[in-house]
């Protein structure tokens, strides 16, 4: 899915219409508060972004997401009428993708568009490769699905108090945890949600720390969100154009 940021109504309906008719998915946020807000509990594999927001400057969410080890590989494209040469530089120093002025040019856009989203994370192995792996159809292959979503749901129930807690869990604590990733990585690596194994791979220790449990809850809320979806959907192939 696809965050788009930005304050100004018109060149947000122009904006949103372009991503409608690309058939990219798309979630729309007026403030960096709003977007911050989307980006912590959505799978979103693409930002849109303004700088002049009405609570700061686009590039403050870029470099907040950057302290986030789940969200440093989210791309970003910038979008502004006024720029700097300093605030190119520093949006480029800091991994954004690519930087457009307005007003947009909607073909040129498109195609750059369409570059930065090659560039977003795999969050689902293909659909087709998915089914042949596993010799199901779809209506088999929900249960499975399902089965994922409910050993994901029930992990970041556990790490919940955990984390609130403030404190690195004991020994005991750590073999029950270890045992439910376990669960949940295996879970969902059958169903082919790649970006959720990834990032307990990347994540996950045997000997966490407080951090690391919070790191580890904050991005399985995120992918807990995106395997809903695809529940919801009935087909994650179909929603495969961004970050598949």
């Amino acid at each position: 899915m696809i965050l788009l940021i930005e304050d100004d109504l018109v060149t947000c309906q122009i904006m949103a219409a372009l991503l409608k008719r690309m058939r990219l998915p798309y979630q729309v946020a007026h403030s960096g508060a709003e977007a911050w807000e989307v980006v912590k509990r959505h799978p979103i594999d693409l930002l849109l972004l303004d700088l002049g927001l009405p609570d700061g400057d686009g590039i403050d969410l870029v470099e907040q997401m950057l302290l986030r080890p789940h969200l440093q590989d989210i791309p970003t494209v910038v979008c502004t009428a006024n720029a700097s040469r300093g605030t190119v530089e520093r949006a480029l120093g800091i991994g954004v993708v690519d930087f457009v002025k307005k007003p947009i040019n909607v073909d040129s856009f498109a195609q750059r568009l369409q570059r930065a989203i090659k560039r977003a994370p795999v969050r689902w192995e293909p659909w087709g490769q998915v089914i042949r792996r596993l010799r199901v159809d779809t209506r088999t292959f929900m249960p499975l699905l399902v089965l994922a979503r409910d050993e994901l749901a029930s992990l970041v129930s556990a790490l919940q108090p955990l984390v609130a807690a403030g404190s690195a869990p004991d020994e005991t604590t750590t073999q029950q945890l270890l045992a439910r990733v376990a669960r949940v990585r295996s879970a969902a690596l059958n169903v082919g949600a790649v970006r959720a194994v990834q990032l307990i791979d990347f994540l996950w220790t045997d000997r966490p720390r407080h951090e690391d449990l919070s790191d580890l809850h904050e991005a399985l809320v995120i992918e807990l969100g995106a395997i809903e979806h695809a529940i919801h959907t009935r087909g994650v192939g179909r929603s495969e154009a961004v970050g598949a």
